[in-house]
């Protein structure tokens, strides 16, 4: 069995944590233009959108995982209830498209190339997070939906 190198920093778990140093050393080293770092930032914001909500249903931060294919937050044991693992899910994409949202009026006094990248970074982090595949955004949202739909239906009588 391959042994995973993890390393911890309170709530925070680092899988292969020299590996993902090095490939965003080399990502952000080639990165002349910036927009990487853009991208990053609205990923990083994606999730504290689902961190907040976290902290306010459990008054706790939560086990993040950050692993090479992005951050990952662990529930625990936590029982959610099919409407709060939507809203959860939708914390996320909705504080990029508030960015977006937010950004698109700034650039209409002041347009800017970082600025778009920035508007655009948000845009895509929030559509792609939307994806109904898991574990992406998207299907949790359409799990907790079918959830709650198919409780609705037993409730009234038409198994």
């Amino acid at each position: 069995m391959k042994h995973r190198d993890t390393r911890r920093l309170g709530a925070i778990v680092f899988r292969d944590p020299v590996l993902l140093c090095g490939a965003l050393y080399v990502l952000l080293y080639f990165d002349a233009s910036g927009f990487l770092r853009l991208g990053l930032l609205a990923a990083f914001l994606h999730e504290w959108g689902h961190i907040l909500l976290y902290c306010a249903f459990f008054h706790r931060f939560p086990v993040i995982e950050v692993t090479m294919t992005g951050f990952c937050m662990r529930l625990c044991g936590n029982a959610l209830s099919p409407g709060r693992r939507f809203w959860l899910a939708a914390a996320g994409p909705a504080v990029n498209f508030l960015l977006a949202s937010l950004w698109a009026l700034r650039l209409r006094q002041r347009m800017t190339i970082r600025g778009s990248a920035f508007l655009a970074a948000n845009l895509l982090t929030g559509s792609f997070n939307l994806l109904p595949i898991p574990p992406l955004d998207g299907a949790q949202m359409a799990a907790s939906l079918y959830a709650v739909w198919n409780s609705r239906k037993k409730l009234a009588g038409n198994d």
